[in-house]
């Protein structure tokens, strides 16, 4: 394998490769070969990508007039500004296509297309947009005497028939599938400088089989199958699995190799999930340190939305290990409506709300960033706002304290990278703003394809040009359909098809692509003694055949899936069902959470009565825009109690007049929203100031059916009452009691949407809330209602002796007590039913832990 490698690697020679990729495999074998032959030291190979190999060269032509280099990203901002200034659509995505410009430009000078006939030959206003600023961009590059990659080769190429460079006597080229007509001249010219240029891709001739598979799941689990079983024949063999598509599905793709590779990979160790090394990676800024890092640079100059917040709450890649304080905070959080928050009033906000350390420690955090973002410059240099950018990270403790892997330490170094790469944008662009600064960070992590290192790599999972140059002692190639090969074709919108035609550039032609498919397929083939070809009979429901381009290889059979391993586990797995496992019953000394309200799901739902009262399992209330339906019900419960918390007697109520009364509505309504107008910004200010308006309107009505009312008096608002009940303690709080004149009381429950009714068609309570009261409370209940509080009505809907002869309903409170003690008594037991009646919406919260999806399927 390789055997050219120790030859062209003497020392005047040079290789030079199609990709990083290869040059790396290309080091390491030639290492391999040095140490097998004996030798325990060697000189370093001059082993480069083509690139690097540019860069290189470039570095020793010393001239006085030598042009200064930009690289991708100062040329990528100089396309923004000769787009930007001729284009003034908001709509248009200018980063996006001075991305297209930049490539176009770049793709014509490896075709050696004459600039005239770019202009000439544009047929629409994007090829003509393109043509006109391009012209502006090469006035701009000779104007300040740069030059960026495009222009790169040419430069060398003159500067190699100058003679003005050190050229090595023999360039060995490899991995090139496709050579440019610039990349040709450039030969020809250290040709023309005596230095021997020789192709050293080889070619083996092997064994070639084609198997078919239902589908590409089942053809991916049996290559990662193969890979395994040719492992264990030897494990030191060079094996890869080709993925036609690898780039649009990396990441599916890898976990169906790995389900054959190495089953159960989901519960191993990492290493074991890093046996199959997939070789696309993923955008920088799809990793979730580098996403947590964009936000919080984003917060320097803007504010975030409360979800934002919530992430930077919770995420353990900045401030210190510890987060629960923090997770506590975010809780607290979820209390506000939401809105754009600053880092000084969110820290104004969170104050005092949570003392735990880590809690205390971001509070202290975040204060010293809002006075770190006041000292911001509004204009600085790219190189300056990379060290605030760095400084901003570092004083959060990014990426967090836990200890770096391989990975994490590779990736925090091309994030660093990335800041070089922005402070040297001085270059082009010698002051900007911080908001600029992190747009173009933002570009580049999004341009900017990252994967990381491995080691301990059993196998390899590319795609078919990343296998440009590599051999393999097995080697297998997927998805060889007709829809895949060739691929469809991709040529410039930017430039004219005529003139890609004219030009033979790549896709302008179907015959082009089709021939540059069958080249790769071709060196596919010959790059391992054995290999497997494979394609999918089915994919998306639509019928699959080989593609043509495999000539006379004959397809075998419907080849074997290997399946899933979960699905294998079943077969020999046997259930146990655990009788002798019972919930415990409540202990003397528990309480149980929820109040009320778990006596309720006793009865409609036993297993959530246990989840939600015994386990303590809450939801997570949603952070939502504007004023929420708890929010809303929240603000009239909290101006309700304001109202009457001095518990005035109805003689009293009656007795305000319009003055009194508007002065009480108002303070009450003050004191229920101070808490949320404290810390609104101007939209959600607008929203509280309407609402304020409505919870107005409705303690005016209360008032007045107050007022009409039999004579009482408010006994107590917002009681809280503790209750046990055959071993089951419960911690009640009770809306409002009213007293009577004969001592009997009301037990009154707000309800602030939609109005509610009390009793059902059967005259039992539709919720046994208001009976959980009455049992917890020794005076005598003269009534229960719930008092409905909403825009479209305010009225009371209860039951009491007024509304049956007191015989009844001392007979229907007895009635309810019995339920309330019967649901207490199956509580305390241990009782965790679940009842199949219920739907499966209803049922989805806890299906985790009910199973109710299960227990209802196989009933």
């Amino acid at each position: 394998m390789y055997g050219w490698l120790s030859d062209a690697c003497d020392d005047s020679s040079h290789v030079v490769t199609a990709s990083r990729r290869l040059a790396r495999e290309l080091k390491a074998r030639y290492n391999q070969q040095q140490f097998a032959a004996g030798r325990s030291a060697w000189r370093t190979p001059t082993i480069l990508a083509y690139p690097d190999w540019l860069n290189r060269v470039t570095v020793a032509a010393i001239r006085d007039d030598q042009p200064t280099r930009i690289n991708a990203q100062q040329s990528r901002v100089l396309w923004e500004r000769v787009l930007g200034s001729a284009i003034n659509d908001p709509l248009v995505n200018i980063t996006s296509l001075a991305r297209q410009a930049r490539d176009a430009w770049k793709r014509i000078h490896e075709w050696g297309v004459p600039f005239d006939e770019i202009l000439s030959s544009a047929s629409g206003a994007d090829q003509r947009l393109f043509a006109k600023a391009a012209i502006r961009y090469r006035s701009l590059l000779e104007s300040e005497n740069w030059v960026d990659d495009a222009l790169l080769v040419a430069y060398v190429i003159d500067r190699v028939r100058d003679g003005q460079l050190c050229l090595p006597s023999r360039v060995a080229v490899a991995g090139f599938d496709r050579t440019t007509p610039q990349v040709e001249e450039l030969f020809a010219a250290l040709k023309e400088q005596g230095t021997r240029v020789e192709q050293m891709d080889a070619k083996v001739t092997g064994n070639v089989r084609l198997l078919a598979f239902e589908n590409s799941d089942a053809e991916l689990r049996a290559a990662g199958a193969w890979a395994r079983a040719q492992l264990n024949e030897n494990a030191g063999q060079h094996i890869a699995i080709i993925v036609s598509d690898l780039e649009q599905n990396a990441g599916r793709d890898g976990r169906l190799i790995r389900e054959g590779l190495v089953p159960g990979w989901q519960y191993a160790t990492g290493q074991q999930e890093a046996a199959a090394n997939v070789s696309f990676g993923r955008r920088l800024s799809d990793y979730p340190a580098i996403r947590i890092a964009l936000l919080l640079l984003r917060w320097s100059c803007h504010e975030l939305s409360g979800r934002d917040v919530s992430l930077l709450l919770r995420t353990p890649f900045v401030g210190n290990a510890e987060i629960a304080g923090r997770a506590r905070l975010e809780l607290e959080l979820r209390q506000s409506p939401d809105r754009q928050w600053s880092p000084a009033v969110l820290s104004r906000a969170l104050q005092g709300r949570e003392d735990s350390e880590d809690a205390a420690d971001w509070l202290a955090r975040m204060s010293s960033f809002a006075e770190f973002r006041e000292s911001i410059p509004k204009n600085a240099s790219p190189a300056r706002l990379a060290e605030l950018i760095d400084t901003i990270l570092r004083e959060f403790n990014w990426p967090g304290n836990s200890a770096l892997d391989s990975a994490d330490f590779q990736l925090v170094n091309r994030w660093r990278e990335l800041l070089n790469d922005l402070a040297r944008l001085e270059l082009v662009s010698p002051g900007m703003t911080m908001p600029q600064a992190l747009a173009h960070i933002a570009t580049m992590t999004a341009e900017t394809v990252f994967q990381p290192e491995m080691e301990g790599v059993a196998i390899q999972v590319l795609g078919p040009l990343e296998a440009a140059g590599l051999t393999f002692d097995q080697l297998w190639i997927t998805g060889l359909t007709t829809n895949q090969w060739p691929p469809a074709g991709r040529p410039m919108a930017l430039v004219s098809r005529r003139l890609q035609r004219h030009y033979g550039m790549p896709d302008a032609d179907p015959r082009d692509t089709a021939a540059y498919a069958s080249r790769v397929l071709g060196r596919l083939l010959g790059s391992s003694t054995t290999c497997l070809c494979s394609y999918p009979l089915t994919e998306d429901d639509a019928d699959q055949t080989p593609t043509s381009l495999l000539g006379s290889i004959a397809g075998e059979a419907i080849s074997d899936d290997p399946g899933w391993h979960a699905a294998a586990l079943c077969s020999t797995a046997t259930a146990r069902i655990i009788n002798d496992d019972p919930v415990p019953p409540v202990s003397v000394d528990e309480t149980v959470a929820g109040g009320a309200g778990t006596i309720q799901r006793q009865l409609s739902e036993p297993f959530a009565a246990f989840a939600y009262g015994r386990l303590g399992i809450t939801q997570l209330r949603p952070i939502t825009a504007g004023l929420s339906p708890i929010l809303r019900g929240n603000l009239i419960h909290g101006a309700m109690f304001h109202l009457y918390e001095d518990t005035p007697a109805q003689s009293d109520i009656r007795n305000w007049d319009a003055t009194e009364m508007e002065r009480r509505i108002e303070s009450a309504v003050q004191r229920a929203f101070a808490r949320y107008e404290r810390n609104s910004d101007r939209v959600l200010g607008e929203l509280l100031a309407l609402e304020r308006q409505r919870v107005a309107m409705l303690l005016g009505n209360v008032i007045q059916v107050d007022r009409e009312r039999e004579s009482f008096s408010v006994d107590a608002v917002e009681a809280s009452v503790d209750f046990s009940l055959r071993g089951v303690r419960l911690k009640l709080r009770i809306d409002r009691i009213d007293r009577f004149d004969d001592g009997a009381i009301a037990i009154l429950d707000y309800k602030t949407g939609a109005s509610k009714k009390f009793l059902d068609s059967a005259g039992d309570p539709v919720d046994v809330q208001l009976a959980v009261y009455a049992c917890a409370l020794p005076n005598p209940v003269a009534a229960l209602a719930l008092y409905n509080i909403d825009s479209r009505a305010v009225a009371l809907n209860g039951a009491g002796r007024d509304s049956m002869n007191v015989a009844e309903w001392e007979e229907s409170l007895s009635r309810w007590a019995e339920q309330v003690e019967r649901a207490a008594v199956e509580l305390a037991a241990g009782d965790v039913r679940v009842r199949f009646w219920h739907n499966v919406r209803d049922a989805r919260a806890l299906n985790l832990l009910s199973r109710y999806g299960e227990l209802h399927r196989d009933a």
